[in-house]
């Protein structure tokens, strides 16, 4: 996974309907905050499980699928 984003590609992310949905769905279970510690700490591994069950969602999926479209 690659973890290196510029800031414009975050703003970009986050300027969509799609990604701001993503952001709450990771914000409203915790995983969010899970994973910004664990990322904080230098823990990729832990991060990327925090992330991992909402990402897996059908919901998150399609998301993922509609930005990576963009």
């Amino acid at each position: 996974m690659d973890t290196k984003f510029s800031p414009e590609q975050i703003r970009q992310v986050l300027g969509t309907a799609e990604g701001r949905q993503l952001i709450a769905m990771l914000a409203k279970n915790g995983n969010l905050q899970t994973a910004a510690n664990a990322f904080r700490q230098g823990n990729m591994a832990a991060a990327q499980e925090a992330l991992k069950p909402t990402l897996q969602t059908q919901e998150a999926e399609a998301l993922l699928k509609k930005l990576n479209e963009r």
